[in-house]
């Protein structure tokens, strides 16, 4: 346990019941907030997995994907060596 999760806890111990409902009201509260943000970055991750794999690439077949790698790299950094 974490210092500041102990320090909490010593703190929830000195408030009476009816206080302590509140407190894990908020506590729900966020824990159901944060899951719907984490469920809505997974979901938007997928979106734009899905979308990527949409699109139709047409290379040449004899397209080198690791030259023009290599080719985009120094074009922008200068050379490599």
């Amino acid at each position: 346990m974490t210092q500041i999760q102990e320090q909490a806890i010593e703190l929830i111990r000195q408030l009476p019941d009816s206080k302590i409902q509140a407190i894990i009201t908020l506590a729900a509260d966020e824990l159901q907030l944060t899951k719907l943000q984490i469920d809505s970055h997974v979901s938007r991750k997928k979106q734009a997995f899905a979308e990527l794999e949409k699109i139709q690439l047409d290379f040449p077949d004899d397209f080198d994907a690791e030259l023009e790698r290599k080719k985009s790299l120094e074009e922008k950094y200068g050379r490599l060596d």
